[in-house]
Formats: C-alpha cells, structure tokens, sequence
C-alpha cells in the first residue's frame, strides 16, 4: 500500500491501470492482484481519490511511518465517525476491538481463536490470516514466542500488544498532545488513548455485535502496554499517598497482582 501510494502521490494524474503497471512487474499475476489490493484499500480508506475521468491522487505524506500513522487512524476509528461515504474496514476494526480483550499471555492462531475465545468476530481462518499480518503492522500485536504455545502446532500465532500503536500516539496524536513531566491523572492517560485509539476498552465505539460485556480483565493488555512504555521510557506510572483518582492495572512484573497507579508523567 506505501508503494502503491507512493506512486500516485508523486505522479498524480495516472489512472488505476497505470499505477498497477508500475508497481507489479508485467507477467505476474500474483504482483498484479496485490497491486490491485493495495489500491483498493487506499481508496476504502480514503487515503487517495479518484476524479471523474479515473485519475488518482493523494495527499503527501513524508515517510513510511507516517503513512502507518495515517493508516492506523483510518482503520480505528469508527467509519461512521468519518464520514457517510467512508468505508473503511469494518471486520478490521472489530477484530482490533476483540483482540484488544484477550489475555496478553495466550498464543493465538485460528484454531485456538475458535476453541477458547468467545464471541469472535472471524468467520474463517481466511480473514483470521489477513487479521494477523494487520494487527501487526498496526501496533496491536506481535509475534507470539512459541515457548507459550501449549500445543505442538507451531504455526504462526500472535498475541494482543498494543505497545507500538500506544506509544506512537503518544509520541504523535491526532489531537492535542499530553504535557510533558506533569502529574497527569491517570484516568486522562486513559482517555487520551481511548480518543486515539477508539478501539481500546473503555471507549463508547469500541463494540460490535454480539460483544461481551466488558469485565475487570478487559484492561489486561493496556496494563501490559502501559508496562511495557514504562520500560522503554516513555512514561513513569506512580501512585500518590493522597490521590484523587485511581486505578488497578494488571501488573507486568507481578503477575496475578494489580499495580495501583493515580498519576502517570509523561516524557515522550
């Protein structure tokens, strides 16, 4: 999608035919149906447009993590929210919403996803597939180490992790950004990444049909995100004597134990 966006952005005008003639080498046909793919994508996000004569353009984006960060804001927030003829990717969003809910520390692939989690958005091992590489390249996971599988498939899993897509927003939101070396309360970390990253627990669009009730264990992988920033130092999560607000997070380190947490200085 970076390559086929790319082209259209430096050499607007082109129609879709000529834009897939130059990003898949002529003869394979595979490479054509990616091409193919990608720009469909790029349209159903609205990342690029089409006039009424068929040609293509986009806005200029600088670098790949750019465009990333572009791409990841499409994809979570709620198409509604975008606009009534955005289209964006349904399944995409509820998948993210779903996986956001799972235990941090169990491997996932299709098989486990159909047996052990209720209430999944996937339809078939298919668009489970397609979910897994996006969830990925989006910061909501990563690749699961296979000394947690339980069973002797060692085909690829994944499992829940938002901790790039976390600290990207931090590091570069959409809206207003968090103050630096302040006591912030914690409860507006929280809401300051729910409004990033709408598919998170907690934020009114972060649902689909036939979803479970959120429960105590819905914030197990933002703890482990939070943990996980913590770590790398982004941030520093702290628990005043006197605090006016506070939060039990599952603790990374302790495992079993909840950290309790009244203020999280930020410092990017």
């Amino acid at each position: 999608m970076w390559l086929t966006y790319q082209v259209i952005m430096n050499s607007p005008g082109l129609g879709p035919d000529d834009v897939i003639a130059m990003v898949a080498p002529e003869g394979l046909a595979s490479q054509t149906q990616h091409g193919k793919r990608a720009l469909s994508g790029l349209r159903d996000f609205r990342l690029v447009e089409q006039d009424d004569d068929g040609a293509l353009s986009a806005e200029p984006i600088g670098s790949a993590p750019q465009f990333l960060r572009v791409l990841r804001r499409r994809a979570v927030v709620a198409p509604l929210d975008q606009g009534a003829d955005f289209v964006g990717a349904p399944d995409l969003r509820a998948g993210l919403i779903w996986l956001m809910r799972q235990a941090p520390m169990l491997p996932l692939d299709y098989d486990t996803v159909q047996t052990e989690a209720t209430a999944n958005p996937f339809v078939n091992d298919t668009r489970w597939n397609g979910f897994r590489l996006w969830s990925q390249a989006l910061g909501f996971s990563r690749p699961a180490l296979g000394a947690l599988s339980k069973n002797a498939n060692r085909g690829a899993k994944i499992v829940p992790d938002p901790t790039e897509a976390l600290i990207d927003a931090i590091r570069a939101p959409f809206g207003d950004p968090l103050p630096r070396d302040q006591q912030l309360p914690i409860g507006q970390l929280l809401s300051f990444l729910r409004t990033e990253l709408p598919v998170l627990p907690g934020h009114p669009s972060a649902t689909y049909e036939g979803m479970p009730v959120d429960d105590d264990s819905s914030l197990r992988v933002l703890g482990l995100a939070l943990s996980s920033a913590e770590q790398r130092g982004v941030l520093t999560m702290a628990y005043q004597s006197d605090p006016s607000g506070v939060m039990a997070l599952p603790d990374a380190q302790d495992f079993g134990h909840n950290r309790y947490v009244s203020t999280v200085p930020v410092k990017g």
